[in-house]
């Protein structure tokens, strides 16, 4: 599925036409993202990860590049899109959690698939808007020498937008809420637990597909001359999940906050 994800991304930049053109816009530069958080949804543990990245924004009538995400428009009117979506997710050693002493370690995650965006209102002054949308991903999991499909996820939310103004000091802002949904092998990746790895307090557990939980994130962003500033904080709250039985499940409430820092070059 990757491999037809990219090409279709390489169609999407080969059809620009010359219109087009005038719409281009790309920066580029280098900052640091700075992420704390739960090891994984239902973890009692938290770390620090910290990410120097290169920082790309480019937006043309297909393709938008920013990095929270990377989306290529195969379609869009005036209340309706279609778009390709990637998203990345951190890592857990097992080694460092003790719900899962002596299990696999989970990798890094890469979310790949189609999202739907219909954009139901927005304010006579173009300050607010308010859209629906629907990514369905697959997932694949990766320590950078192999990667491996763990399962299908999917979040549709409603997403707040809000332009900067002078009232806000020039800050934008998003805030986004939606009930999650994963298949069976996505839930059994992350909570299941096999006989092989069964301990005294760590029953065998084989996760459902379903409910995921309900997600809230609240992101902002701001420039100031070549600096640009995106603090983010996720909260998701578990409560009925299909999972919540997992012994690897010790908290309802998972919380993830990050600081990206980015100097853009001239």
């Amino acid at each position: 599925m990757l491999k037809r994800i990219l090409f279709i991304f390489c169609l999407l930049l080969q059809t620009t036409n010359a219109s087009e053109l005038v719409k281009k816009k790309f920066e580029w530069g280098a900052g640091l993202l700075n992420l704390y958080g739960n090891h994984y949804r239902g973890s009692d543990q938290g770390r620090l990860w910290t990410f120097p990245l290169p920082y790309f924004n480019y937006s043309s009538d297909r393709i938008e590049v920013d990095p929270s995400f990377i989306r290529g428009i195969i379609f869009h009117n005036e209340w309706f899109s279609f778009k390709l979506s990637l998203m990345a997710g951190p890592n857990a050693e097992s080694k460092k959690n003790r719900a899962r002493a002596g299990m696999p370690s989970l990798d890094y995650t890469l979310e790949v698939g189609p999202m739907m965006v219909f954009y139901l209102w927005k304010s006579d002054n173009k300050e607010f808007a308010l859209n629906f949308e629907w990514p369905f991903r697959e997932v694949m999991a990766t320590d950078f020498s192999y990667l491996k499909h763990v399962g299908l996820f999917t979040v549709p939310y409603l997403n707040l937008k809000h332009e900067g103004t002078p009232a806000t000091w020039n800050w934008r802002s998003e805030l986004s809420v939606s009930p999650m949904f994963a298949d069976q092998k996505y839930h059994e990746y992350f909570y299941g637990v096999d006989k092989q790895f069964v301990l005294p307090n760590r029953p065998s557990y084989h996760a459902r597909g379903g409910y995921s939980g309900l997600q809230t994130t609240v992101f902002f962003n701001k420039r100031i001359g070549n600096l640009i500033i995106i603090p983010v904080v996720r909260w998701d709250y578990l409560n009925g999940a299909t999972f919540m039985n997992s012994p690897l499940v010790k908290i309802k409430n998972y919380l993830l906050a990050g600081l990206g820092t980015f100097w853009l070059f001239d």
